[in-house]
């Protein structure tokens, strides 16, 4: 039970930092996206950082203080929320 709460501790610190690294660049150019120029891409990219920044601080408290199914439906949750962030994100390639 213990390497869960270490994974599980593992993936909340890199949701956090996509969270961050996003809410970071809302407002610049990062990869090939440009928020900067492109009001709907910044939107998007702030919200998307918040539900990753929230996300990652419920996996936390769910890895360490509830039951297994708890978890297991967040996780879900969080592999639900960033595999649709890409999707999105190719929406405004340009």
């Amino acid at each position: 039970m213990t390497i869960i709460k270490i994974l599980t501790l593992l993936l909340a610190g890199i949701i956090f930092f996509l969270g961050y690294y996003l809410w970071a660049h809302r407002q610049k150019a990062f990869l090939i996206f440009h928020p900067e120029k492109n009001h709907a891409l910044s939107t998007i990219v702030k919200i998307y950082s918040l539900i990753l920044i929230i996300s990652s601080l419920i996996t936390l408290f769910a890895g360490f203080f509830f039951a297994p199914w708890i978890l297991a439906l967040t996780l879900i949750c969080n592999v639900t929320i960033i595999a649709t962030l890409p999707i999105m994100m190719l929406i405004f390639l340009q």
